[in-house]
């Protein structure tokens, strides 16, 4: 990778931030900055036209409409049957306090690995945040950030599982070396919250509900059971994760009688047609940046311990801010960084390049997490990042002095 490859990746991030400043929709931004990758990356218009196509057909892209579009009907109706209001009665009941319960729901959801996931938790940020004066910014940073703590450790998370396959590093390995982040980031999460409460003045609201264990667990079933049935034909049973969802979404129908006009309402919401053309845009997007081949391989020879952390910092980062997707970074950078970093701490600079990747994902605007939560609560994208920014470059601090020290 030359300088002046590195120029137009950078151009990329910049004409990125310029869209998004004069508030541009993310979808026609997408589109914008994959016209102009074509363009800069000399991609050819045939080739761009027909791999759009291509990955937009595809049966993982397939699966992923599915995905996210189950999701968001499940989340539809148990906003609409007040299922949520069951599982937030069992929290309140549990915690006895609203402040936790909205820090507390999103990390629970994020144990279930799934694209978009952070819509199954929203609506539990938005219910038991409703009675703070809390802005829709701050409740996308909740939601998204305490949604993805888990990635670091969690053994079932696909970037974790592709980080083992690709470096043989034990994944009990792994997750040990990650533990500290995992902390870090409940710890960053938990004071920026603490931080805003003060700042804004939102006092403690007391909660009524003083439930008998019975009822507690009860009112748990009566709000989670969609979610526990995906998570029980997923994790005990095997069965592919759209297949649950669709059996999970088909399930939760009968049991509730949805009527037919309902359905059609939530499938055909405004919300599901933004959600399409957003998951359409991130695919095509991610596409031209594969076929651009902008990050190339590469051809240095034996390099500084401190050069190597340069590029792993660059490399990883710029990857996952592009593309949003945790095996993309890694299963782009690494073939990259490997053959560099086997004479040097290969354990520290392949975990680095990992935490460096995901700092990227958690700040990049096409992550779909972050996209479609802020979707859902319409917030500032640019005003979320004034709290995202912080608690990723402490990540991102804490990260490189860890490396460096070890």
């Amino acid at each position: 990778m030359d300088i002046i490859q590195l120029g137009k990746i950078i151009s990329l991030i910049l004409i990125f931030l310029v869209l998004l400043k004069f508030k541009t929709n993310i979808s026609l931004a997408l589109f914008f900055l994959s016209v102009y990758a074509v363009i800069l990356f000399s991609v050819g218009a045939e080739k761009a036209f027909f791999s759009s196509l291509g990955i937009l057909s595809e049966r993982s892209s397939i699966k992923l409409y599915i995905i996210v579009l189950s999701v968001l009907y499940i989340s539809n109706v148990q906003k609409h049957e007040k299922m949520f209001d069951k599982l937030l009665s069992s929290l309140r009941s549990i915690f006895r306090n609203d402040q936790i319960v909205s820090v507390t729901a999103p990390s629970i959801i994020g144990l279930l690995p799934m694209p978009g996931g952070a819509l199954v938790s929203a609506p539990l940020v938005e219910k038991s945040t409703e009675k703070m004066d809390m802005s829709n910014e701050f409740r996308t940073y909740l939601n998204y950030w305490f949604r993805h703590v888990w990635e670091f450790i969690w053994p079932i998370y696909a970037g974790l599982l592709l980080f083992e396959a690709m470096s043989k590093i034990p994944l009990r390995t792994i997750i040990l070396r990650q533990t500290p982040y995992t902390v870090l980031n409940i710890i960053t999460g938990i004071s920026v919250f603490i931080y805003y409460l003060k700042t804004h003045n939102i006092k403690k609201i007391n909660i009524s509900e003083n439930n008998s264990i019975k009822k507690t667990f009860f009112d748990f079933l009566a709000g989670m059971w969609p979610i526990l049935i995906i998570v029980m034909l997923f994790f005990v049973f095997s069965i592919p994760l759209y297949i649950s969802l669709i059996f999970s979404s088909v399930l939760l129908t009968l049991v509730r009688k949805i009527r037919i006009e309902n359905i059609v309402r939530m499938i055909f919401s405004p919300l599901m047609g933004k959600t399409m053309l957003l998951m359409i845009s991130v695919l095509v997007f991610q596409r031209i940046l594969y076929i651009s081949n902008i990050f190339g391989t590469s051809t240095l020879g034996e390099l500084s311990f401190g050069f190597l952390i340069f590029l792993c910092f660059i490399i990883s980062f710029s990857i996952g801010f592009l593309t949003g997707v945790n095996t993309a970074y890694i299963a782009i950078s690494y073939p990259i960084l490997f053959p560099l970093i086997q004479g040097a701490d290969f354990i520290n600079l392949s975990v680095y390049a990992y935490v460096i990747g995901f700092s990227g994902i958690l700040l990049s605007p096409v992550h779909l997490c972050l996209v479609l939560t802020n979707e859902y609560f319409e917030s500032n994208l640019l005003k979320v990042y004034k709290f995202l920014l912080p608690s990723v470059f402490l990540l991102m601090i804490f990260s490189t002095f860890l490396v460096v020290v070890l």
